[in-house]
């Protein structure tokens, strides 16, 4: 993957107390002023899961190399969470570290929802799962509404991942009917343990910097 595309994640569920909601919204708000002091975390989003119970928020950024994902690991929105964590959240968070196998950023996006897809190879299939979501970028890339895609992978686990954006429900609507998420539909059975965990998101906050190399 050339220097000028992200390759690293984190992944970070927050589950909130169900008396926090506000607090835990008004906090990725925030985050978003802090992230932009960081140049190493390129595309930062945060989102609330729709119509989930217990209420859940995750974090989801991306980075060039690991100096950049360990920046901001130490860095001032990090520091921020573990410092509220206790007041807001009911457990966690749990911060998972991911590679990208593959993306789509459309540069200047404004992105109001997504989804959050889990997936669980089988053991004998991880390979074939990591092929498949390698190989359906050009799918996503012809969805005009389908403005900010990843296909992640947990390292060391048989765990994988798309997270995705749009500007709005019809663009959410036309990918969920599309061929990427057809063929992963009608594979799952044989590639994977259970069916995917597909879940609605609403974007609460978004930074998209570029992802072109810095030129002198």
């Amino acid at each position: 993957m050339p220097s000028s595309q992200v390759s690293l994640a984190l992944f970070v569920p927050l589950i909130a107390k169900r008396e926090k909601v506000d607090e835990v919204s008004a906090f990725l708000g925030a985050g978003y002023d802090l992230v932009q002091a960081e140049p190493d975390t390129i595309q930062w989003f945060g989102v609330k899961y729709a119509d989930h119970t217990p209420p859940t928020y995750a974090i989801f950024d991306t980075f060039r190399a690991e100096s950049g994902r360990g920046a901001h690991l130490s860095g001032k929105v990090a520091e921020a969470l573990m410092a509220n964590a206790g007041a807001l959240l009911a457990a966690g968070p749990d911060i998972m570290s991911n590679n990208i196998l593959a993306n789509k950023v459309v540069e200047g996006a404004k992105v109001g929802v997504g989804l959050r897809v889990l997936l669980t190879a089988k053991p004998e299939k991880v390979d074939e799962v990591r092929e498949f979501l390698t190989g359906a970028l050009p799918l996503v890339e012809a969805e005009p509404g389908t403005l900010v895609w990843y296909a992640i992978e947990f390292p060391g686990t048989n765990k994988f991942g798309i997270v995705d954006f749009f500007a709005d429900e019809t663009g959410r609507n036309a990918h969920i009917g599309g061929k990427v998420a057809e063929a992963l539909f009608a594979n799952a059975d044989a590639m994977l343990v259970s069916p995917p965990d597909l879940v609605k998101v609403d974007v609460v906050a978004s930074s998209v910097k570029s992802v072109k190399e810095k030129r002198g």
